[in-house]
């Protein structure tokens, strides 16, 4: 039964036709053939390839009659197996990619603070470490507060234009954030950094999924959050250089840090604004539309996009959100098991982004080393986020992955509170709860918009990552001077919210495991 009745002509009228969020349709796989010799075509002899004939004739006819009209579909087609695989590998070039990019700068802008306070950050703006952790709350707060507005306008007015804009907004905020010198300018700043951040994770992983059938987009999600961890990553080592540049011209080093970073941002998100298509069923009209994809692979990539799920036509995804698709995605139940999940998971992202180089920095290494030493365990993050996302676009098991990376953050956080003071047992403690810090958001991503139909989803991932958000409010608290400098108490309540992660991922399995979407 379809999530919103009336898949059709007329869809983008109808609005109280919305039923249960989460019920979707199982859809028929693309027919499978051997193929004859085909002269003309790119189908070889014997090659086996695929038709969408069979999956199409399976549509309701009205869904047909709607797919018939959209540009790009062909319910005819027949491609080879090495034709999909070259459309698929042109996607994660020309989308996956831009947008990984995307993310790393807003990570590393959302970051930042983390490398500057090993070049004397608080001191130069005769700041307490508690100050910052308002100024962290700050940001963290205004990203909740603007999530869902913020990717409901990405819906309407089309995220490929929307997203670039808030993405120039935040860069030159954080060159502006450079020149400040007290407080109160690091709570403007970093309330306007979240501000303008908001939305754009959740509306860029809502983009992706216009491009990727429902089987490939874990993988690509595990990619595409792994760019904060690769941002954490590349954040320290590009600091061991800037933040040497302290005292030139009369800066710090933290200064230098903001100016590049922010620039950069800036350059990127022109970039983003010129190359970007609005979905896979207009990639054919980018301004860069010949260095995408042929003809024939963009009728490939809207075809198959399309068969995988009607709802991504885009005359359908045309029509605005009404009231009452925005209040049952808000209302669902079995859905807030898997946002509350979420959130509790999220609770340790804040406090370990900020304060792992610092526990570094307390066994002893000096500020440079220690961004230095932190990079092998966003290294072996990123492989595990991989490794995940692969693993589930085969077997699926969401909650089990999300629970096991819960399970693992336990292990660090009691190892590092716990264990003797010894350098070598605190820093491999260290490099293991970084393995599995933020490692699970890709996966709930993924879980997120595997329940939840086309139309829904900007919501329902903006709901998701707003929750994360709003946990980091009180993670970011968690770790007090006054508990420094191994933080004992903080480390135990941490290992609390990640047990209830991994409890909750049960729950949220149990609640949603009848209503997936059919593969």
């Amino acid at each position: 039964m379809s999530t919103i009745s009336g898949v059709n002509n007329s869809m983008s009228a109808s609005t109280e036709k919305v039923v249960d969020v989460l019920e979707v349709p199982d859809k028929p796989e693309l027919g499978r053939f051997e193929s004859e010799s085909r002269k003309g075509t790119t189908l070889e002899a014997g090659a086996d390839a695929l038709s969408a004939k069979p999956a199409f004739a399976l549509l309701p006819e009205e869904i047909q009659g709607s797919l018939r009209k959209t540009e790009g579909f062909d319910a005819e087609l027949t491609w080879t197996r090495r034709e999909e695989r070259w459309v698929t590998v042109n996607t994660d070039l020309c989308v996956l990619i831009p947008v990984f990019l995307v993310f790393v700068f807003l990570a590393l802008d959302r970051s930042n603070v983390a490398n500057a306070l090993t070049d004397n950050f608080l001191k130069d703006l005769h700041i307490t470490q508690n100050e910052l952790n308002n100024a962290v709350l700050l940001g963290n707060a205004a990203i909740g507060l603007f999530d869902i507005p913020s990717n409901i306008l990405a819906k309407r007015f089309g995220p490929n234009r929307y997203l670039p804009l808030l993405v120039l907004a935040w860069g030159a905020v954080t060159v502006g954030q450079a020149f400040i010198t007290n407080k109160a300018q690091l709570y403007v700043c970093r309330f306007l950094v979240g501000a303008f951040e908001a939305g754009a994770i959740p509306g860029y992983a809502y983009y992706l999924l216009r491009f990727y059938r429902d089987r490939e987009i874990a993988s690509r999600y595990a990619y595409f959050w792994s760019a904060n961890i690769f941002a954490s990553a590349i954040g320290g080592l590009l600091s061991l250089g800037i933040l040497k540049l302290r005292g030139t011209h009369g800066r710090a080093g933290w200064s230098y840090l903001f100016i590049i970073y922010g620039t950069i941002t800036i350059a990127v998100a022109l970039f983003a604004l010129a190359w970007l298509p609005d979905s896979a069923v207009s990639a054919s009209r980018g301004t860069f539309a010949r260095l995408w994809y042929t003809p024939r692979q963009a009728s490939i990539l809207t075809t198959r996009v399309l068969l995988d799920d009607p709802e991504k036509s885009e005359e359908i995804h045309a029509a605005p959100l009404s009231r009452a698709e925005i209040f049952v995605t808000l209302t669902d139940w079995r859905l807030w098991t898997l946002v509350l999940c979420a959130a509790a998971t999220a609770v340790l992202y804040s406090p370990i982004n900020t304060y792992s180089l610092l526990l570094i920095k307390s066994l002893g290494f000096r500020g440079y080393t220690a961004n230095g030493l932190a990079v092998p365990g966003f290294v072996l993050s990123i492989v595990w986020s991989i490794v995940m996302g692969i693993l589930i676009n085969r077997h699926g098991r969401h909650a089990f992955y999300v629970a096991i990376t819960n399970i693992g953050a336990v292990i660090g956080l009691l190892w590092i509170s716990l264990v003797p003071r010894n350098k070598a047992a605190q820093y491999i403690g260290i490099l293991w709860l970084l393995t599995f810090n933020i490692s699970a958001v890709g996966v709930i991503g993924a879980w997120t918009a595997h329940v939840v139909p086309a139309r829904q989803r900007a919501v329902a991932l903006a709901l998701t990552v707003s929750f994360n958000n709003l946990a980091s409010l009180g993670g970011s608290q968690v770790l007090r001077s006054s508990d420094a400098p191994r933080y004992k108490h903080g480390l135990w309540a941490l290992s609390g919210t990640c047990t209830a992660g991994a409890i909750l991922a049960g729950v949220a399995h149990l609640a949603l495991r009848h209503r997936r979407r059919g593969r």
